[in-house]
């Protein structure tokens, strides 16, 4: 059998590829994965910082890691430190994670690992992100007090 000039390798064209499946993960999970509290990860989407869930309240694992290289990008840290920083962990991740998925560990108590630079860089989105609301709710309420009181310019003006 002669394979064809144009696939040297005798693949046909017909073959299926399969999109690459992608892990999901619930808020607990996540928040191991990330490093945090899952109470840190809940106050992250009420103020709407942090990784966005996917589907419901289900976190990818790809949008995770990207969440982390912003912040690792944003605090000037390489690409090789973070990696070591989340290889230094990853026995701890993955020893909290499979408790969570398994029934019979999950009578057990294993702390979830938190990651230092984690819980301060995702403090920082926190409070960057409560100060805009805050500015935004003093905006409304200055708007409101100058629509409901009585201003002076109006009784001169009339």
């Amino acid at each position: 059998m002669s394979l064809p000039a144009d696939h040297p390798t005798g693949v046909s064209d017909n073959l299926l590829r399969l999109p690459v499946r992608v892990q999901r993960f619930n808020l607990q999970c996540a928040a191991i994965y990330l490093g945090i509290s899952p109470l840190r990860l809940r106050v992250m989407g009420w103020f709407g910082a942090g990784p966005v869930p996917s589907e419901g309240r289900l976190f990818r694992t790809d949008d995770l890691d990207s969440y982390i290289a912003h912040l690792y990008e944003t605090a000037d840290i390489s690409a090789e430190e973070m990696q070591r920083r989340r290889q230094a962990r990853a026995d701890q991740r993955s020893a909290a994670l499979m408790a969570l998925t398994q029934p019979d560990a999950r009578s057990r108590y294993l702390p979830p690992p938190g990651d230092p630079f984690m819980t301060l860089a995702t403090r920082n989105d926190i409070m960057s992100q409560s100060v805009f609301i805050v500015l935004k709710a003093l905006a409304l309420f200055g708007l409101i007090m100058l629509c409901l009181s009585i201003s002076p310019l109006l009784k001169t003006s009339f």
